[in-house]
């Protein structure tokens, strides 16, 4: 960036503000336009700033709070805090507040050499960069997030995601797979990938996150579709965030023509934003009363946020099976036909338990379903989608916006 960067810098009580001052002194591209104390104001009678740096000599719950008021209040200007450790366990804390970036000062205060004023000059820079843009940049191209729901436990949902993403990356397609099962999430088991490095993983490794890091928490499988993966114990759930989920779905699209989205059977907070930042939604359900109520809720909830119902479809798994339900019962259940029916074998099963799914099978009724299921997505022209283009989820009232608010 050739402009110097304007920030404001907000102190705690404890911290050496001639040691902060010094910092910023030392490089003429970094221009302080005022001194603000922590628990006050976030902006100054000069301005916003292009970024808010705030120093602490100890990470406290009110510090906490101040970062998230001021992500709040000005959600394009980012927030990098400066701390004499980086070790004492807050920085989970620290980023679920909203903060871009975490730089180490000494401690105790030692000398401040060009180093240290060279990596907060990078750190600010990267931070304005990736939160706002830079203009000289070309925006990247979003590929498309397809958010699969399966209201009912046992329909088959993670089936469909992993089936549907391999056979999309069998045709040449870059794919990411997402799994939002956060405290039961099976799609490594049903693909065969173990879970070496897990979206919690990412989410406690400390530092910015940028789609270099979030490379390396990808696994990897045959096919060439990547996946994260859920956590491994159902307590790291919670202490995930949605803006930081948000983030992954951005730098996922940033980097993949697909991605798909596994999800619990319900309408969680993270269901639901990822649902609103979606190109698409895939309704999984099956020949069962409980599944096709469910789907049909599903589907008004839907339309009554907004949604475009042109980018909803349904598979129906199990489609053959003898239980008294007929497609014309599916259609009068839920007010609509299937898109795709998927048959039931064992072989599908036995390809669970292998952790190998069907698609690869050219031999199997079930794996010709979903490679036509992937078929639809691949064929009908709404791949990828610059940022600056009219997206779905645009034209729609936010899902998480209060209705009449």
């Amino acid at each position: 960036m050739s402009a110097a960067l304007q920030a404001l810098v907000a102190l705690d009580d404890e911290v050496d503000r001639e040691l902060i001052e010094r910092l910023f002194s030392s490089d003429a591209s970094l221009t302080v336009l005022d001194y603000l104390e922590v628990g006050g104001p976030t902006a100054s009678g000069y301005g916003v700033g292009d970024v808010l740096v705030v120093a602490c000599a100890e990470y406290r719950r009110e510090l906490g709070e101040y970062l998230e008021q001021a992500a709040r209040q000005y959600p394009s200007r980012p927030v990098v805090l400066l701390c004499p450790s980086t070790k004492n366990g807050f920085l989970s804390e620290a980023f679920a507040a909203g903060v871009e970036d975490v730089i180490a000062l000494p401690s105790p205060a030692g000398e401040l050499g060009p180093q240290l004023s060279a990596q907060l000059r990078f750190a600010l820079e990267k931070a304005v960069v990736r939160r706002r843009g830079d203009p000289s940049e070309i925006e990247p191209t979003l590929g498309r997030m397809i958010v699969v729901l399966g209201l009912k436990g046992g329909c088959g949902k993670t089936l469909t995601v992993a089936n549907v993403g391999v056979a999309l990356a069998l045709q040449g397609f870059r794919v990411a797979l997402l799994d939002l099962d956060l405290q039961f999430g099976d799609l490594g088991l049903t693909m065969g990938l173990s879970p070496e490095r897990t979206i919690f993983d990412l989410f406690s490794s400390g530092g910015s996150l940028d789609a270099e890091k979030l490379e390396d928490y990808l696994m990897s499988h045959p096919s060439g579709a990547r996946a994260l993966l859920a956590p491994v114990s159902p307590d790291q759930a919670g202490k995930l965030t949605v803006p930081f989920l948000r983030e992954v779905e951005r730098l996922l699209r940033e980097t993949h023509d697909f991605v798909i989205v596994d999800t619990p059977p319900s309408f969680a907070p993270e269901v639901i934003a990822a649902t609103d930042a979606s190109s698409d939604v895939l309704l999984v359900s099956m020949r069962d009363t409980l599944a096709l109520k469910n789907t049909k809720l599903g589907l008004e909830t839907l339309e009554r946020l907004g949604y475009d119902p042109g980018r909803v479809r349904i598979v129906l798994n199990r489609a053959n099976s003898n239980v008294g339900i007929d497609a014309g019962d599916v259609r009068a259940i839920i007010g609509r036909d299937a898109d795709v029916l998927v048959p039931s074998q064992r072989e599908v099963v036995r390809s669970v338990n292998r952790g190998e799914p069907i698609v690869q099978r050219h031999g199997s009724a079930a794996g010709r379903a979903f490679r036509s299921l992937a078929a639809l997505y691949a064929t009908d022209g709404a791949g990828a989608e610059p940022p600056s283009a009219p997206a779905v989820g645009r034209q729609r009232r936010g899902l998480l916006r209060r209705r009449g608010g």
